[in-house]
């Protein structure tokens, strides 16, 4: 099932909708807006927020979240026999 938006492209200065299956990356301009990036090439400018697009994502991870999972993993793994062949 494919998800579609309506953005507002800076380059066509106009709305447009696109498909989020295409875009591998999203990323905000320090002018304001977000650079979307296809996943076949290419980027589109918009003048949305990147806080519009945060909706989208499952889950957000910081570094911090990481680091508690790396942390976690580690008091885990102290233990753990490696069998020999």
């Amino acid at each position: 099932m494919s998800l579609f938006v309506e953005v507002d492209s800076i380059e066509k200065d106009c709305k447009v909708i696109i498909n989020l299956d295409g875009i591998g990356e999203i990323a905000p301009l320090s002018a304001g807006g977000c650079a979307l990036f296809l996943l076949q090439g290419g980027v589109i400018k918009v003048k949305n927020s990147y806080d519009d697009f945060k909706q989208f994502a499952m889950q957000t991870v910081s570094s911090a979240d990481i680091a508690k999972q790396v942390k976690a993993l580690k008091g885990s793994v102290k233990n753990l026999e490696i069998p020999t062949l």
